[in-house]
């Protein structure tokens, strides 16, 4: 670009006005001269200036990272001599900056000025954690010698937290593609399918049998504990198995950003960046955690064009849909929108159910199916802690060597939070009566097989209450009406579900209800 000039090894320069004698002159003369610190001064000066102009142009946060670190050696007539830590900086300065650069030296200095770079390893990057958190990353121009050093090599290793080092070169390590970060555990076999993740699940098995060609990106959303990693990685882990040369990297994105902050730190955000383009396939869960990190987003939005235009899989979670991401650039957010989004919501009784039979079964555990049922009548909304109480359960059985039962199953719900704000001593038969006079009903109506309209959502209501306010089962639920079996009140919890979601309105009315039981 025009004005930006670097000084390269030897005698070769990019600038030929600018002759071998002269760069001697400027380059760190063993003895500074009266008229080397004049040089330095009016650099300062000029430097000084060229700050004040260039904050009116960038955010508090790049200046401070990215021009501040930045110390000026010399002014030679036009040409500004600036020395900076290393060839990605000068590559991230050209490449972001560089209008910005030309503009304000040249409103300073004349439309001829010119901006002279040195690689200096002893300029120091700013020591703010804030500010080191995020640097962005530039384009590949060759090698140049660092001032006063010997060229340095690469050393691979990028600190990743709580596992072993990640090995950046693919072409140093042809074991690269062992290093996935994937969890063998996490499979489509193990993984539980229910009507919360039937979308989100055949998304996922597509791209497994064919990564690239469609849903690409796919955005998983949904809270924490509802299976996104699970599904994830098990994307990851069936390409592996079918093709092992893949390179795949499954990450966070706590994770990518401080792989990014340590690239930076070491002065090697080039590679970092040419590694992520080598991915066969980038799986990076949680990525909400970019938000609000200005240039760690450009970094990913980099990589991410670069895999995408190559056809690579990328697949990405979220615990909000992409559009309420506030903290992320607008571009990215776009980018995240080109394939498929879908949400997994928290898990109906059936499929928590389910979840936890599964995990016996991998445990060698017979639970009662009313244990069971009782655990994941009390926890909801969360897999992990569905999944966390069951761990607690079985801990606690082979502990005390006891047979696992409803008591001890209630001790574990309530170290996961279940049970929470309701009245054990509210008794199913209260429930019935008080649903009955709310639709001025006969309570005897709600125990017959009546189907008229207004009985059988009357008894629907009453059974989804004494699911919501009792801990009893669904088995002792279901003889309260007239002896029907658990699925009649699954059914009758689910059509009570739907009414809500068609009539908002309805909620008002099951909460005037708990008043009159709860009071």
């Amino acid at each position: 670009m025009s004005g930006h000039e670097l000084k390269k090894s030897g005698d070769t320069y990019l600038d030929p006005s600018i002759t071998k004698e002269y760069i001697n002159d400027i380059t760190f003369p063993a003895e500074p001269s009266a008229a080397d610190d004049l040089k330095r001064q009016e650099a300062f000066n000029t430097w000084t200036r060229f700050m004040d102009i260039v904050k009116l142009n960038v955010s508090d946060l790049k200046l401070n990272t990215w021009f501040k670190p930045i110390k000026a050696i010399s002014l030679e007539g036009s040409v500004l001599t600036i020395s900076v830590p290393s060839q990605d900086y000068y590559e991230m300065i050209i490449s972001r900056f560089g209008d910005i650069v030309i503009r304000a030296i040249r409103s300073i200095l004349g439309d001829e000025a010119k901006i002279l770079y040195v690689i200096d390893p002893k300029t120091t990057f700013s020591q703010e954690p804030e500010l080191l958190e995020n640097p962005p990353l530039t384009q590949e121009t060759g090698n140049v010698t660092r001032a006063g050093t010997d060229q340095n090599t690469f050393d691979p290793n990028f600190y990743r937290p709580g596992i072993t080092a990640v090995q950046v070169t693919p072409e140093s390590d042809p074991a690269l593609t062992q290093k996935c970060f994937l969890n063998p555990e996490y499979t489509f076999e193990n993984f539980v399918k229910g009507k919360n993740n039937e979308f989100a699940t055949a998304a996922a098995i597509s791209i497994a049998n064919k990564p690239g060609a469609q849903y690409n990106p796919l955005m998983l959303y949904g809270g924490v504990g509802l299976g996104k990693t699970h599904l994830m990685q098990a994307i990851g882990n069936q390409i592996k198995a079918a093709n092992p040369q893949m390179k795949i990297m499954y990450l966070s994105g706590p994770d990518f950003t401080t792989n990014f902050i340590q690239s930076i730190r070491m002065n090697k955000a080039h590679e970092f960046e040419r590694f992520y383009k080598s991915l066969d396939m980038l799986i990076v869960d949680d990525i909400q955690f970019l938000e609000g990190k200005e240039s760690t987003q450009d970094s990913f939005f980099q990589i991410f064009n670069s895999l995408y235009q190559l056809k690579k899989q990328i697949v990405l979670s979220c615990d909000k849909p992409p559009h309420q991401l506030e903290g992320l650039e607008e571009r990215l957010i776009t980018r995240f929108q080109w394939g498929l989004t879908v949400d997994i919501q928290a898990p109906d009784l059936e499929t928590r159910i389910a979840i936890l039979n599964k995990k016996c079964e991998k445990e060698g555990f017979n639970v009662p199916y009313e244990v069971l049922e009782f655990i994941a009548l009390n926890i909801k909304d969360n897999i992990r802690s569905l999944e966390g109480c069951l761990k607690s359960l079985l801990f606690d059985a082979e502990l005390t060597r006891s047979p696992i039962n409803i008591d001890m199953a209630k001790r574990s719900v309530l170290k996961f939070g279940g049970i929470k704000n309701r009245k054990q001593n509210i008794d199913i038969s209260v429930i019935i009566a008080s649903v009955s006079k709310y639709f001025n009903i006969d309570e005897s109506l709600l125990r017959l097989k009546s189907k008229q309209q207004e009985i059988v959502h009357a008894r629907h209501t009453a059974m989804y209450l004494s699911k919501e306010l009792t801990s009893s089962s669904l088995q002792t639920i279901g003889a309260h009406f007239g002896g029907r079996n658990h699925a009649t009140v699954i059914h009758a919890c689910k059509c009570i579900e739907e009414v809500i979601n068609r009539d908002p309105s309805f909620k008002d009315k099951l909460e005037q209800i708990k008043e009159m039981l709860l009071t």
